[in-house]
């Protein structure tokens, strides 16, 4: 292919990209026509409601969504502008794709801008506990009755049990009515270990340039957990991206697999859902048995085995430990404590509700329409992307074989995603799915993770990477200050 028929395409599936966030702003501003209302929970089958993905837009005071909205579509004009008038034609452009060996040195902005993130974890915190079993989780584990607070859960095992401990030790010196203040101190501290963890993978010269791999996944909804959120899922979101950063690197041989085992392990200890990565590790597990050769040995077989099953065997003694010693062990969870909600269902029905925690069937426009506002709120650019990236490839396949390393992280990231998609399609959400949007909102981290990966391989000159991902991060950065800004608001309880 030339070098100007290579162009081209580039500059397409630039646009492809500007186009999803012209239309993401479209949508945002068609949903600024229904006033927010005065308790932020739409009733349902309100126009609203259909939209709540979008909601929290609404809130944006009107100068600073216009201002937004503004820069973001003067930032589309300048990047075309700039691309036909001062690089009409540039051919001898350097072409560099993400095959280095060794980890970047990060530029200072970034780490900066960790900081300044995680102050803002700390400096605005949600001011209510309307989301899923939040409320009922800040009072009992602060419930003054010892027999009847709440110390273990087999929905979250380890970060109930922390919480709960960490309750009775600040307990002596405070004056708090609930556990919602101890929230505000430990959400941020997970979203440190996110940020931590993502820094690392910005410094991975297989991924995208540092500020695209921190600007999309600093950038999703589901940083909303870090401002003090009250939940379980926190640390679990936290966990899911030290997993996919050690997996990475395990991939490559870089590092040992039973790192990557421990942290999936761990966890799967504090919010059993993240199971569903379970088969990205074995993936891993059968990317570190390929890269012996053909014919590998019988004891790196086992050597591999041992490295998943220990971590893992381990971390389900340490859950068992827990939850047994706290009285609250497996007769519980099969019993009064076990998953599924309130009818013990676990999936969508397939063509008939039969509770009131059944909202709707597997295949209905209401299933895939809570689906849908999933993905705008947590992550709005991150699914249209994907598909355009791989329609994108199909359409040309002109690259050669990728490195083995490159196919390792593809099939790696591949699998984690699509089994936590595979979750959040089928899983029953007993709230509904606008209240249990946190449940399913941790599919947005692999999800992104691997727009992360595919962008630089979708294009090889900076130039167009750069124009085509800038709008990306700036819409969805918008709309995620907006559903911050939201849940810092006064509100009652309708």
């Amino acid at each position: 292919m030339s070098t100007r028929t290579a162009r081209g395409g580039e500059r397409a599936l630039a646009a492809g990209l500007h186009l999803i966030v012209l239309a993401l702003l479209g949508l945002q501003i068609y949903v600024r026509r229904f006033p927010p209302t005065p308790t932020a929970i739409p009733e349902a089958g309100s126009p609203e409601a259909r939209w709540w993905g979008l909601w929290p837009i609404t809130y944006a005071p009107p100068g600073l969504f216009a201002f937004g909205a503004a820069a973001i579509l003067l930032l589309i004009a300048w990047l075309w502008f700039r691309e036909f008038t001062i690089h009409p034609a540039d051919d001898q452009e350097t072409q560099v794709r993400p095959t280095g060996q060794t980890a970047r040195r990060l530029p200072l902005a970034l780490p900066a801008a960790a900081v300044l993130l995680l102050a803002a974890f700390f400096a605005f915190p949600i001011v209510h506990t309307r989301w899923g079993d939040a409320y009922i989780i800040a009072r009992t584990i602060a419930w003054p009755d010892e027999a009847l607070r709440l110390t273990h859960s087999w929905q979250a095992p380890l970060d109930v049990w922390l919480h709960s401990l960490a309750w009775l030790l600040v307990q002596p010196y405070v004056e708090w009515q609930d556990a919602m203040p101890l929230y505000r101190w430990l959400s941020p501290l997970a979203g440190a270990v996110y940020l931590a963890a993502l820094l690392q993978l910005c410094r991975d010269t297989r991924l995208a340039p540092p500020w695209l791999t921190f600007g999309l996944l600093a950038s999703l909804g589901l940083i909303q957990l870090f401002f003090g959120y009250v939940e379980n899922y926190s640390f679990a979101a936290a966990g899911v991206l030290v997993y996919l950063w050690l997996g990475l690197e395990a991939a490559r041989g870089e590092r040992p697999l039973w790192h990557a085992a421990t942290a999936l392990a761990l966890t799967n200890a504090t919010h059993p859902s993240t199971i569903v990565l379970a088969p990205s590790l074995l993936v891993l597990g059968w990317e570190t048995v390929q890269a012996a050769g053909n014919k590998p040995s019988r004891q790196i077989v086992y050597q591999v085995i041992r490295q998943i099953a220990a971590p893992m065997a381990a971390g389900l003694a340490l859950t068992l430990i827990i939850m047994e010693t706290g009285g609250h062990g497996v007769v519980a969870l099969l019993t009064i404590d076990r998953p599924g909600g309130g009818d013990g269902r676990w999936l969508v029905p397939l063509w008939e509700t039969e509770t009131k925690w059944e909202h709707y069937t597997m295949f209905s426009w209401l299933h895939l329409r809570d689906f849908l506002n999933e993905q705008l709120l947590v992550a709005p650019v991150a699914l249209p992307s994907l598909v355009l990236l791989f329609l994108a490839r199909i359409a040309r396949r002109t690259t050669g074989p990728a490195p083995r390393d490159s196919r390792s992280d593809y099939r790696f990231l591949v699998t984690a995603w699509l089994f936590y998609l595979l979750f959040v399609w089928l899983w029953n959400p007993d709230y509904g799915g606008q209240r249990d949007w946190d449940l399913f909102s941790l599919v947005a981290i692999p999800q992104t993770l691997l727009l992360v990966h595919l962008l630089p391989r979708s294009f090889a000159r900076p130039r167009y990477l750069a124009m085509a991902a800038l709008p990306l991060i700036a819409v969805q950065a918008m709309h995620t200050a907006a559903w911050i800004y939201q849940n810092t608001l006064p509100w009652q309880w309708p």
